[in-house]
């Protein structure tokens, strides 16, 4: 079998995934198509690439060869492409990928009124991983994303970053009459005595991050409700049964939901907008991040947890 693009985009989905299903959401196919292609593949090369357990995949010695020479070739494809349209306007919606609440309908609205663009096309996805892989592979224009502080690399090769905020606190929303809402920040450590709503443990990122805070400050979270829906689980914070994670920009709702940051801000992650070089977008990236940092700057009053943070610390770190 002679390999093609397609199967090097997929060798190198998998490599940064680190798991087949993730993979097979940024490719958007079958998990089962994506393991028949990669054991094609693998007949095809002579070895096996990657090495399958019920935590995810890793590459062998030969895998890591083969995707290292994967990547010179997609590189070289997209630079050669870049090349070719980089004065181009886009043809079709921007798509703008990520994960952060008002700021990217905020920023999605305002790129749909510049001049060169055809409007705008929306995609989110809380894994920041598959985000980037998307941005990677061309499967969105740019994205706004949320970094938790964890060792080893996390932007992928061939994406440019532009820092928005480098240390936003992480809040927590709850119901106007839970007990921990009577006060304009909780303990850490209150948060184990209440049921806690949040992404599995071990899923993302972000619950390996928050799991190394809370074992850093012997903290355990009680966590019976792993809802993956946003309805649902704000449903849960409102009917009282459970506390959750909010970004520090939510907006405070005293008659349902209520927004308290948390003592000693335990929790911070970075903000970052993602793009790739050679782009119509990377052409206009720092106009972007302008446009970004304003509509951030723009969120003061969203809740009196966010006024206090944003008035001692958060303005003055704002990258505009």
């Amino acid at each position: 079998m002679e390999l093609e693009l397609r199967h090097l985009r997929a060798l190198v989905a998998v490599a940064d995934a680190r798991s087949l299903t993730r993979a097979a959401r940024v490719l958007h196919v079958s998990q089962p198509a994506l393991s028949g292609l990669l054991r094609r593949v693998e007949r095809s090369v002579g070895g096996a690439l990657f090495l399958r357990s019920p935590t995810g995949c890793e590459p062998t010695r030969l895998g890591t060869d083969v995707v290292t020479e994967a990547r010179a070739v997609l590189a070289g494809v997209s630079a050669l492409t870049d090349r070719i349209g980089e004065q181009r306007a886009p043809t079709g919606p921007l798509r703008v990928g990520g994960y952060c609440g008002f700021l990217h309908l905020a920023v999605s609205r305002w790129l749909g009124e510049q001049p060169w663009t055809r409007g705008v096309s929306v995609h989110e996805d809380p894994d920041e991983s598959i985000t980037l892989a998307r941005l990677t592979a061309g499967g969105l224009d740019l994205a706004l994303v949320y970094l938790p502080p964890l060792p080893g690399p996390v932007v992928p090769d061939g994406v440019e970053t532009l820092v928005v905020h480098p240390r936003e606190p992480v809040f927590v929303i709850l119901s106007p009459d839970h007990p921990l809402a009577a006060a304009p920040a909780v303990p850490f450590a209150g948060l184990g005595e209440h049921p806690w709503a949040d992404d599995p443990p071990g899923t993302t990122r972000w619950s390996a991050y928050l799991q190394r805070v809370c074992r850093r400050h012997g903290v355990v979270l009680d966590q019976p409700h792993r809802p993956r829906c946003l309805a649902t689980l704000l449903d849960l914070v409102r009917a009282g049964m459970a506390v959750a994670p909010a970004l520090a920009t939510r907006e405070d709702r005293p008659s349902t939901v209520a927004v308290r940051a948390i003592e000693g801000e335990p929790l911070w992650q970075e903000l970052r907008l993602c793009y790739r070089p050679g782009t119509p977008v990377a052409a206009h990236a720092e106009e972007i991040h302008a446009a970004v940092a304003a509509s951030y700057a723009g969120r003061e009053g969203c809740s009196a947890a966010f006024d206090t943070w944003w008035r001692e610390r958060g303005r003055e770190l704002l990258r505009p």
